[in-house]
């Protein structure tokens, strides 16, 4: 039979994970992959830090040279003014002192002109003009100072009002002119920083969001391309535990995780095969003990009914030499009759072939036939047998047959393995429930043992030198008849403590 398929390796909306399950690599070399590419991304997003604080650091640096500019032009503008002042001092007061200092102020402001050219290399035509007109100032103001000295006063005023005021004046303007063409490049360049910040700002804000929602997508692609088909591998290793051998599992991909999901599935078809065979083989077996152990019940019970006939003198009389082994005969096949009555029964249950015939039962008569008949065996290890039922117990349900069975057996252990003390068969009626208890003093189970013993075929003692023989059935036939009254049984008990075999089926079964 073929097997089914079950394709939910992966969830409807990992598209991505399936694409990354798909590609035909080892899973570690996928992981580097993906580490690799997390790492160029940190690095890209480390680049354009590293860029954008070049850009501000340059940004920086033009501000500061601006406000040199600045600085420089108002220390122009204000040298000017004061070089007004000085000539307009020296014609109130023309003494040699203050003629000294006029000139001095005069000739210091080409010092000031020089180091505004230095730092406003991009203003060569206006300092040019700026230049010029300073010339002819100095040379003007000069012979206003000249004329002063000489005391010719009015004519140096005359040139003052006419010449060099007019001159000086237009000595401001171009200074008022550097000063706020300065003055907006510095306000031009701190809106230019602003905006490279923002920009900055953004990109830095873009790559990280854009790596984190990468890295999230790559790990969440890359993990549940394994944790799914590891998943479904092992669902379907759960299933074929179970039993079940009808369905493949279905991994889409194409690394070491493909691989083993076809390994998987071709074992589950071996599996399968192997299973199916098993199946046949343990039905035959069945059916061959079943067979067999009727064909072999057949002459021994003639045996046994001959050898009765011969102890009873039907045939004559029997002499003293003949009987012992007549009666160890008649012992031993009764003990060989019961094993194949025992693999008969469970031949039976294992092939579907037992069923059971269901009729009310008295639960004290079930006891007393089962204490009538495992008396004798007490009574010849000199044990004490007891039994404990309520009273009024009203008529129950089922097969009473097979539960007399089940019960005969967990008596016949008990007695079987204790050597000195009591065994005792107790009834307790629970709801609509009766539950069968078989206690005695015997040497106790482990309780590693414990699961065991109602396995076909199995003992504690298993070796060959044991003690007490038996065929390893009785245990496991009580339970599957009490399983198909709806039951279960159980065992209770430590090793030196005795044991208390329980098992509990409906008062009233269909």
């Amino acid at each position: 039979m073929r097997g089914r398929e079950t394709p939910r390796a992966m969830g409807g909306t990992d598209a991505l994970a399936r694409y990354v399950g798909r590609i035909p690599a080892p899973i570690r070399t996928k992981l580097l992959a993906a580490f690799l590419l997390i790492e160029l991304l940190l690095v890209a997003l480390g680049t354009i830090g590293l860029l954008a604080v070049r850009e501000v650091g340059r940004r920086a640096s033009d501000l500061a040279s601006l406000q040199h500019k600045i600085d420089a032009y108002r220390q122009m503008q204000h040298d000017t003014l004061r070089e007004l002042y000085a000539v307009s001092s020296a014609l109130t007061t023309p003494d040699n002192a203050t003629l000294s200092s006029a000139l001095r102020q005069i000739n210091q402001f080409g010092y000031d002109l020089d180091r505004v050219a230095f730092v406003a290399k991009d203003e060569v035509a206006l300092l040019g003009r700026l230049r010029e007109d300073h010339s002819r100032f100095i040379g003007i103001a000069t012979r206003v100072l000249e004329l002063t000295r000489d005391g010719r006063t009015s004519e140096a005023k005359q040139v003052q009002t006419s010449e060099l005021a007019p001159l000086a004046d237009r000595l401001e303007r171009l200074t008022n002119q550097l000063v706020n063409r300065a003055e907006a490049d510095m306000v031009n360049g701190v809106d230019a920083s602003r905006a490279s910040y923002e920009t900055s700002r953004v990109y830095v804000v873009v790559f990280a969001l854009g790596g984190f929602l990468l890295t999230l997508a790559l790990g969440y692609a890359i993990s549940w391309s394994i944790v799914a088909p590891l998943q479904e591998i092992d669902e379907r290793l759960n299933r074929i535990a179970a039993g079940d051998f009808s369905q493949k599992v279905v991994v889409a991909n194409r690394d070491e995780l493909g691989a083993l999901a076809q390994h998987v599935n071709v074992a589950c078809a071996e599996l399968r095969e192997l299973y199916q065979r098993l199946e046949d083989a343990s039905r035959h077996k069945s059916q061959f003990l079943a067979n067999m152990s009727h064909e072999l019940r057949t002459p021994l019970n003639a045996i046994l009914g001959f050898g009765e006939l011969m102890l009873d003198g039907v045939y004559g009389d029997v002499p003293e030499r003949m009987r012992a082994p007549l009666e160890r005969m008649q012992s031993n096949g009764k003990h060989l009759l019961g094993l194949i009555n025992d693999v008969l029964d469970l031949s039976k249950i294992e092939a579907g072939q037992l069923s059971l015939s269901v009729g009310e039962y008295s639960v004290d008569e079930l006891v007393a036939g089962i204490y009538g008949a495992v008396e004798p065996l007490a009574a010849e290890k000199k044990l004490l047998l007891s039994t404990i039922v309520p009273p009024g117990l009203p008529p129950a349900r089922g097969d009473e047959r097979r539960l007399a069975q089940a019960l005969l057996n967990l008596v016949g252990n008990a007695i079987k393995f204790t050597d000195k003390g009591e065994v005792a068969i107790e009834v307790a009626a629970r709801d609509d429930s009766l539950t069968f208890s078989v206690r005695d003093t015997g040497p106790g189970i482990a309780e590693a043992d414990q699961a065991k013993i109602f396995e076909e075929f199995r003992q504690v003692d298993g070796s060959i030198t044991k003690t007490k023989m038996g065929s390893g059935l009785g245990l496991a036939i009580a339970k599957r008849i009490v399983e198909m009254h709806g039951g279960r049984i159980w065992v209770d008990s430590s090793p030196g403590a005795g044991a208390i075999f329980s098992f509990t089926v409906p008062a009233h079964i269909e």
